[in-house]
Formats: C-alpha cells, sequence, structure tokens
C-alpha cells in the first residue's frame, strides 16, 4: 500500500501554506508523512505551492523514509482535484492507495491502523469524524480505474457521494477541526 499526501495547495483562506505550519514540534507535512509510514510502505507526496521550502522537508525526512518522494503538481491551482490525479498516475495501478491531507491535526497511528484494518479490495474505506466524512480514504486498486479522469477542483467528497455503495465508512468519536482559516489555526494553537 502507498501513501498519498496532497499538499500542494497555496491555502489561500488561511493566507499561508498549512503544510509548512509548525505543531507539536514538526511542520504539518513532516507529521502527515510521519503518520503515512505508520501503515505505508512507501509514500508520495503532491506539491505545488511553496516547493522549494516544501522541497527541503522532503530531503531531510528521505534520509530517515528512503521510500518518501514526491510528485510536484504543476497545476496545482486547479484544486485538489489535480492533486489527487497527478498523485495517483505516480503509483503503480496495482497498488492500492491511502490518501490523505496534511491539514489534519487531529489524525493519530490509531485512526491509521483502524482505517487499514478495514481494507477491502472491492469498496474504498472513508473516515468520518462526528459525521464529517474526509481523508484518510483508503482506495483500493479495483476502484483505482475511477479517478482516471479526475481533474481541476473534484475532492474526495464527489467520489463518496456519488459512489456510496462502493464506499464503506469508518465512524470515529473524534470532532473533525482541520486548518483552513486563521481561527483553525488559533485554535490548534499553531
Amino acid at each position: 500500500m502507498t501513501g498519498l499526501i496532497l499538499a500542494a495547495g497555496a491555502s489561500s483562506r488561511l493566507g499561508e501554506a498549512k503544510q509548512l505550519l509548525v505543531y507539536q514540534g514538526q511542520s504539518l507535512l513532516e507529521r502527515s508523512i510521519r503518520l503515512s509510514f505508520s501503515v505505508c510502505q512507501e509514500v508520495v507526496v503532491c506539491l505545488g505551492a511553496e516547493v522549494e521550502k516544501t522541497v527541503s522537508i522532503m530531503e531531510k525526512l528521505q534520509k530517515e523514509f528512503p521510500r518518501l518522494s514526491y510528485v510536484q503538481v504543476q497545476k496545482w491551482e486547479k484544486g485538489m482535484g489535480e492533486s489527487l490525479a497527478v498523485g495517483l498516475r505516480a503509483i503503480d495501478q496495482q497498488k492500492a492507495v491511502l490518501v490523505l491531507l496534511c491539514d489534519l491535526p487531529f489524525l493519530t497511528n490509531a485512526h491509521m491502523k483502524n482505517i487499514i484494518s478495514l481494507a477491502n479490495p472491492d469498496r474504498a474505506i472513508v473516515a468520518s469524524f462526528q459525521g464529517v466524512n474526509s481523508p484518510p480514504v483508503l482506495i483500493p486498486k479495483a476502484l483505482r480505474p475511477l479517478f482516471s479522469r479526475w481533474s481541476g477542483d473534484q475532492g474526495l467528497g464527489k467520489f463518496w457521494r456519488q459512489n456510496p455503495m462502493l464506499c464503506e465508512i469508518i465512524h470515529f468519536s473524534d470532532k473533525f477541526r482541520d486548518v483552513d482559516v486563521p481561527e483553525d489555526r488559533e485554535y490548534w494553537g499553531i
């Protein structure tokens, strides 16, 4: 299984690149990479905005995680769907993919392991936090072709809304709170 971290956006609502924000002593990007490697053998990160700074973080972590790589999303401004499509194309089609965002400070290794424990060859595993569906999402190799024409600002929400029979929801009691606006940054103490 390969981890895919979407970290290409400029975070326009926040006003600064969230992947570079430091939470509990590490950037949100580094934290997401470490979480991914807790359950994945290899990890690919989609980069776009602030590429020089994010590549610097990646190069330091590649010493610890030699199976860490990245792809640069040339048209990252188009949205999350563009990053998802570029990232999925960079990963062997025969592998399941665990898609993760870098702005979810509440995620833990336990969440990741619970998602992986439900791996199903025919259904995507979608996390839900107090009723809010969100990545991490585990996409089995059988469903990868459904994303071959993904682009633009089509996040994963479109997938689980249009294909509920292809998804299994794993419910967590944690409150969903990402880092999208300045108030979120204050909430997390970042």
